[in-house]
């Protein structure tokens, strides 16, 4: 044993509370803002929703439950669209054999009658 005595733990003062987690459940005003941008962007839903950490389904959940939303869903799928129609306008032209539109094929020439004593 000694005889020195044992020292005290100073006292610490109560330790700050924990700063909440977000909660990545639920949409904020702020992530449906950040989806409908994205959504704007590429006209991807999922890619959208994951953006803000949030599911394809939680977003189509929203759309269904708020209106305002929808109607601002709908802008930006058109948005979405004039981009890719813009994006596709400044491409240089695609050449016709690689083009994903069939042209016109002309008519094939018939095939001459048969001679006399050959067999087709």
């Amino acid at each position: 044993m000694s005889d020195e005595p044992e020292p005290h733990p100073e006292p610490h003062p109560d330790p700050a509370p924990p700063a909440p987690s977000p909660d990545n459940t639920r949409w904020t005003g702020a992530k449906a803002m950040a989806f409908l941008k994205a959504l704007a962007q590429h006209g991807k839903v999922a890619r959208a929703a994951r953006s803000v950490g949030m599911s394809r389904q939680a977003a189509y959940r929203l759309r269904a439950r708020a209106p305002n939303f929808a109607d601002f869903w709908d802008g930006a799928l058109v948005e979405a669209a004039r981009r890719k129609e813009l994006a596709r306008q400044a491409r240089a032209p695609v050449h016709p054999m690689l083009a994903r539109v069939r042209l016109p094929q002309p008519p094939r020439p018939s095939a001459p009658p048969p001679r006399a004593g050959e067999r087709r």
